[in-house]
């Protein structure tokens, strides 16, 4: 009965925490595309407005793998609160001052909070020893991140369009200020890692993680999958210009692709039930590297629509799988850490693959530059074939060298 009432309370605070990330996300998401518009009515020029999109990837490509670390360390709550602080101040700027120096500060602070607080969340999930509960939460965070990508820029888009760049910033400031008052008055935070000697195992190295076939395995193919996410968000407009579709026919293929990232993680115990969670990988792999190598040769609607689609269902049904089997196959000292090192891959590859896929367009010629990439990611599926049948370890101590 008491086993009962503390699982049961576990899972209600895991989906809370959950759903206090989801609500950063959107304020995250709605402030990257409005200091991307309000900077360029500032007089900001393109390649400044760049700029200034990447510095919310700017801190968790450098410091995930600090931040990981600290997490393991000192527990899950002081972080989650300081980068949900840190998001009101990054919003709060323009809200006050807007120019494109505040503009710019405010990326780099959003950005930063929410990787503070996307890597606490998932030590908080790590915390689950119910696996039904880490299912249903792995479940919840795919299917509310994917309401929050859509919500936030549509709110912030509205938001622009009818009251203003200020109070724009001052609705994300006050959705991410909620949050940060619910988590203050949340109870369930763990302040300290659960075992006492595990401040004592020091860090492990990138190439410790590395060396664990799994786990390289597991991150090669999310690095995959985040490259045909960004290279089709990135080549759909330059496609559908080369093409001479009108914008709205643009609009509608990423809504398509959206719709069915949506669909794929709104029906995940589907998923769980026909595939196992490589499986599903591998699909996805499959399907995107595929549809990526095809979309140069749809000349006309509705064929490129059906591709976007498929990689939306694909890309959309694998990251609850992902994350599944990086809290399996991760140490639960070093969770924080190896979870950090996906945020640092993640955030890398969506700053370098624009200006990557930019150069080989102009190098080659688009076509080459997405069969290329489409090839890539394909071959990913090979690199799995012989790593689901790798258990988990047996023991979390020996997993990997402390």
């Amino acid at each position: 009965m008491c086993a009962a009432r503390t699982t049961s309370r576990m899972r209600f605070h895991v989906l809370t925490t959950i759903a206090v990330c989801v609500a950063n996300h959107a304020a995250m998401t709605g402030s990257r595309l409005a200091v991307s518009l309000v900077g360029l009515q500032l007089g900001v020029s393109p390649f400044g407005v760049g700029v200034a999109v990447a510095l919310f990837a700017m801190v968790p490509m450098l410091g995930s793998i600090w931040l990981g670390r600290w997490i393991d360390h000192v527990g899950a709550r002081r972080p989650a609160i300081t980068g949900m602080s840190l998001t009101c101040s990054g919003l709060m700027l323009p809200a006050l001052w807007l120019s494109p120096a505040t503009l710019a500060l405010a990326a780099l602070a959003v950005g930063a909070g929410y990787a503070m607080l996307v890597l606490a969340v998932q030590r908080e999930i790590a915390r689950a020893a119910d696996p039904a509960t880490k299912g249903r939460a792995l479940s919840a965070f795919a299917f509310g991140t994917a309401i929050s990508s859509s919500l936030g820029p549509l709110a912030a888009g509205a938001c622009l369009a009818r009251v203003g760049a200020r109070p724009t910033f001052a609705l994300g400031c006050a959705v991410a200020l909620f949050a940060l008052l619910f988590a203050l008055l949340q109870r369930g935070w763990a302040r300290r890692p659960e075992q006492s000697a595990a401040t004592k195992t020091g860090h492990i190295r990138v190439r410790e993680v590395l060396a664990d076939k799994a786990i390289r395995s597991i991150l090669l193919a999310d690095l995959l999958m985040a490259v045909a996410w960004n290279a089709n968000t990135f080549i759909v407009p330059i496609q559908g210009s080369l093409q001479g579709w009108p914008a709205d026919a643009m609009g509608r293929m990423l809504s398509v692709f959206g719709a069915a990232v949506l669909l794929a993680r709104a029906l995940p115990a589907a998923w769980r039930r026909r595939l196992s969670p490589w499986a599903t990988i591998r699909v996805a792999l499959a399907s995107s590297g595929t549809c990526l190598a095809a979309l140069p040769l749809c000349h006309r609607m509705p064929a490129p629509l059906l591709l976007e689609a498929v990689m939306g269902v694909g890309l959309g049904g694998a990251l609850s799988s992902v994350l599944a089997l990086l809290h399996e196959h991760a140490p639960v000292r070093h969770v924080g850490e190896v979870f950090g090192l996906r945020l640092v891959a993640l955030n890398a590859s969506a700053i370098a693959l624009p200006v990557l896929l930019g150069w080989m367009a102009s190098v080659i010629d688009l076509k080459s530059a997405l069969w290329t990439i489409g090839l890539a990611v394909f071959a990913g599926l090979f690199a799995t074939l012989r790593v689901g049948a790798i258990a988990p370890p047996s023991t979390v101590e020996t997993h990997l060298p402390s």
